[in-house]
């Protein structure tokens, strides 16, 4: 996990030194001003809605303190609810927050997928000194007109998404804009050939005539974060209880095609759809609905180069 800190006069004048907070292959999705002097505590949650990228990457919050020294400041992100599946991994901050003035704490996602249009909800804790409080705009209470688009704060976070409390919160968002056809989302896999290529876009649809009839894409579960990118998991109805491994392999040296390999635990019907967006090769994998699914060996899936 990684973060930066910024300097208090950057977090003043976010408007002007965006550039500065943000990396130089990140574009900013987002920038609501600071007011300068913090505001409410960690317990308060905050929220964006219909968020326009397809990742996530780093979100700019600003803190003050009651008493100066180091904190570790922890950030998570959920999809659709306060208890939604979890976007990348929580995001841990160690730094030395002042009690006059702010710290600008980035935290980094790397570019968690996440799907354009999704509610994205974001939670907060710390150890430290004292208490923190973090900027929170120069929104009025309650629920008159918004001064930064899309952005709510909230009493506390209750699922879903708790009680407005307004409607504002100091923030800079961006994200990692892809330059491979395969962009990654919680209903995209995109997996590498050669490192950071995300040659490969996998989806999955799947289908049972079981509890009355259900339908719907596999989720992927980010794998990225952990240094997994030949490959992945997808769950169909819980995030905590995954269905199917995938996995690709370079075969190109041995008999000039790449490999698929799947795995699922379970007996619904699904479609496996794999895409080369190098070469426009594909390849589709299916099993019958109340069928134990079998595992995949392809090792002629889809040509090389």
């Amino acid at each position: 996990m990684r973060s930066r800190a910024l300097s208090a006069l950057c977090a003043l004048l976010l408007p002007l030194c965006g550039g500065a907070a943000a990396s130089a292959t990140e574009a900013i999705l987002l920038s609501c001003p600071l007011n300068g002097s913090g505001g409410d505590g960690l317990d308060r949650g905050f929220y964006i809605t219909n968020y326009p990228g397809n990742n996530l990457s780093e979100v700019l919050l600003a803190y003050t303190s009651s008493a100066s020294g180091y904190y570790a400041i922890s950030l998570t992100a959920h999809r659709g609810s306060y208890d939604g599946p979890m976007i990348g991994t929580t995001q841990i901050a160690t730094v030395i927050v002042p009690t006059s003035g702010e710290l600008a704490v980035i935290f980094d996602f790397g570019g968690a997928p996440v799907t354009p249009g999704d509610t994205i909800t974001f939670t907060q804790s710390a150890s430290g000194p004292g208490d923190l409080f973090y900027d929170i705009g120069n929104g009025a209470l309650g629920g008159g007109p918004p001064t930064c688009p899309n952005v709510v704060e909230t009493d506390e976070t209750v699922p879903p998404l708790d009680t407005l409390r307004r409607r504002t919160v100091g923030i800079q968002m961006g994200f990692l804009p892809k330059s491979t056809s395969c962009i990654a989302s919680d209903t995209v896999m995109c997996i590498d050939n050669n490192l950071g290529d995300q040659r490969f876009k996998v989806t999955v649809h799947f289908h049972t005539s079981q509890g009355g009839g259900i339908s719907g894409s596999g989720q992927e579960i980010p794998m990225a974060p952990l240094g997994v990118t030949h490959g992945g998991l997808f769950w169909f109805f819980s995030p905590d209880n995954p269905e199917m491994l995938f996995k690709m392999v370079n075969g190109c040296a041995l008999n000039s095609h790449f490999w698929v390999f799947i795995s699922a635990g379970t007996n619904v019907g699904f479609t496996v759809n794999v895409f080369d967006t190098a070469t426009g090769h594909s390849a589709s994998y299916t099993n019958p609905d109340l069928t134990a699914a079998f595992p995949v060996q392809d090792t002629s899936a889809l040509s090389c180069p």
